[in-house]
């Protein structure tokens, strides 16, 4: 038996429904069941809607429809007035399952706002495909009009600019939010418009987990998972594209295919860490691991610590090779109200109850932190789903440091006291909003960490730190992340190069401040801070010109060749024969060329 309970974007592929055993879905949204095949619930629009989408009697007519309201005097290029008249008419073809969505309204700037100011665009327009077919004939009109650029946006997390924003035609994918969990494979069907915070606790309450995101609040799954995906359970079962059993993607020409590893297996291939370069994919199914009690904790120290705490780190990494282990350390710098704040933070996770033999110790021992632990009884189990989706929610903010302030937070858990001496400025949003800060990731890939590196991330830091102030900056942050050598060890080959025996993990940086005319400033600084961090751990031994780098963290610029190195020719050849017109060159992101 199955049962489809998803709300939103649906699939009309026969394939959807030959599945084996009980199939579980949930949405943010959902409340009411629907077939499977040609119709589907989307809440608050119609009970039923015909997802076959046979055109009206007025779709040859169209010119002539006194309810069409095309705005044509918004552009000028007649290419685009073309584009927008025929989306248009998809959307009310669909009864309005699919959105149009115009400049200045409600439901256009929740579809091109990101989370940063910086990497928002102003679109022309914004189309919400509500199901596949819709999304097919989309991709076609896309092709029709060769001179259109458009932009996928999922979570809208991502702070390059023109990555998943756009000055043409925005595609939110927001309606794909079908979560359905399949009892008998133990596999999680994932919508491309889930984010991570939904994503968590709809599978909490299976007691399953996935290797998702290290942070919640607004990350989104496809872009997390397109490009590789690191999280704080790879030591045990390799990244998120690791994990990926089957991905659904609508292509350039408008056809609608499955991709594994037993069908389309170049193109599945192709696209665990190969980006936004191949269509666009509309659903994940991802495998699950159980989920049971887990620890976790965030630690906050005063500068004056470092040297204890680089210490402690440098023995955890050292001594810890349980998998179930791993921290998240950061260098933490603010400027709130005109004054510098300065800290160092650790996270700590376990993924289980913490053994006889604790690795977080010596860390511990340096706070005056209480630490959170869930019983493992019958009691904890019926609050786990609650719990975990708190617990993810609260320490979501690991890379979203302009959240973090000094007040401690209290709160219950499973009977036992959260004590924390930091804790969520602002509650996670429901949905991705924008914040008026600029921001830009960079990263420096390093296979381990030495005394002498952490030192020079506490220089680099505190430089970044002294300019705050004078150029209107918020935060600066530069984490240390550091995973086992048997990290990829589990891992398949992929679109972006990770093979057993070669450790490689990001060394993040993330600055965010106020005002475009600092961008220059803070974008330099943040590569002048990236190279000296380059050079010491090439020194040490920690990174060398083989290791790619990572496409979710990296600025802009970064080569190609440098995210892709040895695997790249086969990955022309892949665009080349599912993109041979190069309409995803209308989009931003790391493009990997038709041709060397």
């Amino acid at each position: 038996m199955i049962l489809h309970l998803a709300s939103g974007a649906g699939s009309n592929d026969s394939a959807d429904s030959q599945v084996n055993g009980d199939v579980h879905a949930g949405s943010a949204n959902s409340d009411g069941p629907g077939n499977a095949g040609n119709h589907s619930i989307a809440q608050g629009i119609h009970a039923s809607i015909d997802y076959n989408d046979e055109p009206d009697q007025s779709d040859n007519h169209s010119d002539r429809d006194p309810d069409a309201s095309y705005d044509t005097d918004f552009w000028s290029e007649e290419e685009y007035v073309e584009a927008t008249k025929e989306m248009q008419k998809i959307c009310k073809n669909s009864k309005h399952v699919s959105q149009f969505l115009r400049f200045g309204g409600a439901g256009y700037n929740l579809s091109v706002s990101h989370q940063f100011e910086s990497s928002s665009e102003v679109a022309r327009c914004a189309v919400q495909p509500g199901n596949i077919d819709d999304l097919k004939k989309i991709m076609k009109v896309f092709m029709k009009y060769d001179k259109v650029k458009f932009a996928v946006k999922g979570g809208g997390h991502s702070t390059n600019p023109g990555f998943s924003s756009t000055t043409g035609i925005q595609i939110s994918m927001a309606n794909f939010n079908e979560l359905e969990y399949n009892s008998k494979t133990q596999n999680l069907r994932i919508g491309a418009g889930c984010l991570f915070d939904e994503v968590y606790k709809e599978i909490a309450q299976y007691k399953r987990n996935i290797v998702g995101g290290a942070t919640a609040a607004g990350v989104g799954v496809a872009g997390w998972l397109l490009g590789g995906g690191y999280s704080l359970l790879t030591n045990q079962h390799g990244l998120g594209i690791d994990n990926l059993v089957e991905v659904q993607v609508v292509l350039c020409n408008g056809e609608s295919v499955k991709a594994s590893a037993e069908r389309n297996s170049d193109l599945f291939f192709a696209i665990r860490g190969g980006g936004n370069n191949f269509g666009i994919v509309t659903s994940f199914t991802v495998k699950t691991y159980p989920l049971g009690p887990i620890y976790r904790n965030m630690l906050t120290f005063p500068i004056d610590k470092a040297a204890k705490v680089k210490e402690a780190i440098m023995n955890f990494i050292d001594k810890c090779k349980d998998k179930k282990a791993a921290i998240v350390g950061a260098y933490r710098h603010f400027c709130i109200r005109g004054e510098r704040e300065d800290k160092i933070t650790v996270d700590l996770f376990y993924d289980g109850p913490l053994p006889s033999d604790n690795p977080f110790e010596e860390l511990l021992e340096l706070s005056d932190d209480k630490w959170i632990h869930h019983e493992d009884h019958d009691e904890a189990d019926k609050k786990l789903a609650e719990n975990f989706a708190f617990m993810d929610q609260l320490f979501s903010h690991i890379h979203d440091p302009s959240r973090i302030s000094a007040p401690p937070s209290h709160r219950q858990v499973d009977g036992t006291q959260l004590s924390l001496q930091t804790y969520a400025k602002n509650p996670p949003k429901s949905g991705v909003g924008e914040e008026n800060v600029r921001a830009r990731w960079g990263t420096v890939m390093v296979s381990h960490f030495t005394q002498k590196l952490l030192d020079e991330i506490e220089v680099q830091s505190k430089l970044a730190a002294s300019k705050l102030k004078e150029y209107e900056g918020k935060t600066a942050v530069i984490d240390i992340w550091p995973f086992l050598p048997s990290m990829f060890d589990t891992s398949t080959s992929a679109g972006w190069p990770h093979e057993k025996g070669r450790p490689n993990g990001p060394l993040l940086a993330c600055f965010q401040w106020e005002g475009e005319n600092n961008d220059s400033f803070w974008i330099g600084l943040m590569k002048q801070i990236l190279q000296s961090i380059q050079k010491v751990a090439e020194a040490e031994g920690c990174t060398n010109d083989k290791l790619p780098k990572y496409c979710n963290t990296s600025l802009a610029d970064t080569p190609v060749q440098d995210i892709y190195k040895e695997h790249l020719p086969k990955l022309i050849a892949i665009r080349a024969k599912y993109d041979p017109d190069n309409m995803m060159g209308r989009t931003g992101g790391f493009r990997i060329p038709l041709a060397l």
